[in-house]
């Protein structure tokens, strides 16, 4: 009996750790990307979640074998290289294992963040070297010797007992979140948004940090942000600051060439640049703080199968569940100086359109009335492109933002500018947003490799597409650096706590 309970604990280790092998090496593809070349074999779609089911069932697996081998002590006589692959498993799914039990957490510390990767290329490693002995000796037979069991020998209380237990701690690490606090002021108290954050308000609030990893340009990836905010009756205030050794404000700048102009980019063709882009932040909302940012997450060059795929080969946000999340996204350069953030959502998948070169999916946008920024270039090419418009004064070239009414149509006669002079790519067609888009008011600020963000919004704006803010509410935030998708990241939701 002993013997077939071994078994069934050895089939299910292995489904377990194939599924968290394929699953984590399909979410490294974020940050790694020379892992998208084994894309083909990779599962798609929402895979955080079958990493999560595989990495519980792998724990559980390893506590209840500690269990059997003390309970059922049996010396066995091995040779050293069984020994060596022994201690070596061992070696690889415990270091697995608890790296990502930290992970999900988010209480392993930065430094030790890659082991939780290096540890599933030694378990790949230990895979092979565990199994290549018994397929030489057994052959095909190696099948009915590891996986064979009557049906009348399988331990179905154990099997039943262990899966209870799996289902039972997917359940509570589904429901693990961060707190954050909100601090009570009266309606009557002015704050400024001007992303300094200075008043004694916010001295006085409750802070949370939080560590996000896997962002491009960041030190190793990695970035602590710290929270605070404050709240009346109306309106809901957030302050953000987070490390960034440098301040990107240079945005897809137009170069001239010898043979015209032309978009000075690292990536931006394959919807990915990471060198020359602004600096960003994001905040997700939602009434619900599932794992892999509520389900909105589907990793792959194409998860939804009658739909586009994307260029990049990451994947796309889309909420399929009927309901909306909320997105507030600022941008260095686009929306900064409007005071704004891009009030977006993530909702159901969009209809492709025809001669549309960029599919978002899920990634919409709130409605608005009036207000937007352009890029400056009449169609887009990685060769070569023609400007909307020119400065009026060249001494405006060097800013990052090309306002309408301070330039002039493009002719080719005015277009005396110099090889190598700059021009911005962000046009201005009006101050700002208004309507829906303009519902969350944003201000950021850079001063010695930190960025400070002020935001603030109404709780309630009764709008279809946005979150209202209320006691459980959960939010998620993700840092940019001079990348266009590459962002920081961390696995807890953080859940709000309202006072009043």
């Amino acid at each position: 009996m002993r013997r077939f309970t071994f078994i069934i604990l050895h089939y299910v280790v292995i489904l377990s750790i194939t599924a968290s092998l394929l699953s984590g090496l399909r979410i490294a593809t974020l940050n790694k990307p020379y892992l998208l070349q084994f894309s083909a074999v990779l599962p798609n779609g929402q895979v955080h979640t079958l990493h999560l089911i595989s990495g519980i069932t792998i724990l559980v697996l390893v506590c209840y074998y500690i269990f059997f081998r003390r309970r059922y002590k049996k010396v066995t006589v091995q040779s050293n290289y069984h020994k060596f692959i022994t201690y070596l498993g061992y070696l690889s799914i415990g270091s697995s294992v608890l790296s990502g039990s930290l992970l999900l957490l988010d209480w392993l510390p930065q430094q030790f963040v890659p082991v939780h990767y290096y540890s599933a290329l030694v378990m790949l490693i230990y895979l092979l070297l565990h199994s290549w002995v018994y397929i030489l000796q057994l052959g095909h037979k190696v099948l009915k010797k590891v996986f064979y069991i009557p049906l009348r020998f399988i331990p179905y209380q154990l099997t039943v007992a262990l899966t209870l237990v799996t289902c039972a701690l997917f359940y509570y690490m589904q429901s693990l979140t961060h707190t954050l606090n909100i601090t009570p002021i009266s309606s009557n108290v002015l704050m400024e948004i001007d992303g300094i954050g200075n008043e004694p308000q916010w001295q006085k609030a409750a802070s949370l940090l939080v560590d996000t990893h896997h962002g491009a340009n960041f030190y190793n990836g990695y970035t602590p942000v710290q929270i605070k905010a404050l709240s009346n009756h109306k309106e809901t205030f957030f302050l953000f600051r987070w490390a960034d050794p440098t301040q990107s404000l240079n945005h897809l700048p137009l170069i001239k060439t010898r043979s015209g102009w032309k978009v000075k980019e690292n990536g931006f063709y394959h919807f990915d640049e990471q060198s020359y882009y602004e600096d960003k932040f994001a905040v997700m909302l939602s009434d619900s703080c599932q794992f892999g940012a509520d389900g909105t997450i589907h990793l792959g060059k194409q998860p939804f199968t009658h739909h586009p795929s994307n260029w990049h080969g990451k994947g796309y946000h889309a909420s399929l569940d009927g309901r909306v999340r909320d997105l507030w996204h600022w941008k260095a350069v686009r929306t900064n100086d409007m005071v704004l953030a891009d009030d977006n959502f993530f909702g159901p998948l969009a209809v492709p359109l025809n001669g549309q070169r960029r599919y978002k999916a899920g990634y919409l946008i709130d409605s608005k009335e009036s207000g937007a920024y352009v890029m400056n270039w009449q169609w887009y090419s990685s060769h070569m492109i023609i400007p909307k418009r020119l400065p009026k004064e060249k001494s405006n070239t060097s800013e990052p933002v090309l306002d309408w009414f301070a330039s002039t149509p493009y002719q080719v006669s005015l277009d005396t500018y110099p090889v190598n002079a700059q021009l911005s790519s962000v046009l201005y067609r009006s101050n700002r947003f208004e309507g829906d888009r303009a519902d969350v008011r944003a201000k950021g600020q850079w001063q010695a490799g930190y960025w400070t963000l002020e935001l603030v919004r109404q709780n309630q704006t009764h709008s279809a597409h946005d979150i209202a803010l209320n006691n459980g509410t959960c939010i998620w935030v993700s840092a940019f650096d001079s990348s266009q998708i590459a962002h920081s990241r961390h696995q807890r939701a953080i859940k709000l706590r309202y006072s009043l």
